[in-house]
């Protein structure tokens, strides 16, 4: 592994002195020696997502599995709804002590985690599974994406699952055709998406949607995937829902600070990364959830789903030519951004032939049309 940069250290809040049977349980559980009693630690985890959210939900089964394995030698607090810090200041609050892990959304780190931002290209994969088996590998084997975290600090723990985007409107869209002069919610590279499609795309928290839905400010909206409407009361008001074709949009990530990871005792470290590998798991089964609940919420409402034409979907995706843009706007800044996104294809085809995952949305649609 190459040497980290000399960051400060995060803001874990190191116990010494636990009581005698805290650390007998906390040795046992991870294999310490007893060589003399070990830190305990609580870490501080930053999310900007809400508690009852597919991704909290992962989180706090990942911080649950974590302090089981220490018997209690690190435990972590999940602050929720940004009540720790902004989302934007994910990356940085895990190096200045504000918070010692955190969420990381890819919409939120273009400044920090620049090619991170690979898996927002649309058109790319609609399996959540294999999109996240790729933010994990690419980590392990390109060199420029992994450079980005460590020129951070921070270490990438596991990612957590956004699903494929649906967009739903107060009209039936049937083609691209539908889409040209509506005004619809997006982020992220779906904005880029949007206007190739001659929407105009609207910036605007998710949270805002509902009641700009209702007032007619926005015809509609996306980069958004099925689990998330039930957080924000649109699985019961969404009239049309349209499986545009652009699959995973988007994704978001757990890390931890460097240095504070590496400070830990070899046990824990190891307890953290077990824990970790269950995160894709976990939150594929908790995505899988709040998918069910919203198709049945949106089923009891006599919500209608569509398509969009493969050869449509074919040709926006050409018209657009997000990922060549990608690619020309970073190399601008000095990243070798082909490496990352050939390598990012390269993953996607191979995890694809092992995966048979199937996302709720298109789980929802097939069942709508049975």
């Amino acid at each position: 592994m190459r040497p980290r940069a000399n960051r400060p250290r995060g803001g874990a809040r190191r116990l010494t002195a636990a009581a005698a049977t805290g650390t007998a349980l906390a040795a046992a559980a991870v294999g310490l020696t007893a060589c003399g009693t070990p830190d305990t630690y609580v870490l501080h985890y930053t999310t900007y997502s809400n508690p009852t959210s597919d991704q909290s939900r992962a989180a706090q089964r990942w911080a649950d599995e974590v302090e089981e394995l220490t018997g209690g030698g690190v435990t972590v607090r999940l602050h929720y709804s940004e009540s720790l810090v902004g989302a934007d200041e994910s990356v940085q609050a895990t190096l200045d002590g504000r918070a010692d892990a955190a969420q990381v959304g890819s919409i939120y780190a273009a400044s920090d985690l620049s090619m991170f931002t690979v898996v927002e290209l649309p058109f790319e994969t609609r399996n959540p599974e294999v999109q996240m088996r790729a933010i994990e590998r690419l980590y392990e084997e390109n060199e420029v994406y992994r450079e980005d975290f460590d020129r951070q600090g921070v270490r990438l723990l596991f990612p957590l699952p956004l699903g494929v985007n649906a967009i739903g409107t107060r009209e039936k869209v049937g083609g691209l055709d539908d889409l040209r002069g509506m005004s619809i919610r997006a982020g992220g590279l779906t904005s880029e998406v949007m206007l190739a499609a001659g929407a105009n795309p609207v910036a605007m928290t998710a949270t805002d949607i509902y009641e700009s839905m209702s007032r007619g400010v926005v015809d509609g909206y996306t980069s958004l995937a099925l689990a998330n409407l039930p957080t924000f009361g649109l699985s019961e008001t969404t009239p049309y829902i349209t499986d545009p074709g652009i699959g995973a949009y988007s994704s978001s990530i757990v890390v931890i600070n460097g240095d504070l990871f590496d400070s830990m005792p070899e046990g824990y470290r190891k307890a953290l990364l077990s824990a970790s590998e269950n995160g894709i798991a976990n939150g594929l089964e908790e995505m899988g959830a709040l998918g069910d609940t919203s198709c049945e919420e949106l089923d009891a409402s006599g919500a209608e789903f569509t398509s969009l034409p493969e050869e449509e979907v074919a040709a926006w995706k050409e018209k657009a030519g997000v990922a060549e843009d990608w690619v020309a706007r970073y190399e601008e800044r000095g990243y070798d951004a082909r490496s990352v996104l050939d390598d990012y294809r390269r993953i996607i085809e191979e995890e694809s032939a092992a995966s048979d995952y199937t996302a709720p949305l298109a789980e929802c649609m097939e069942g709508a049309q049975r």
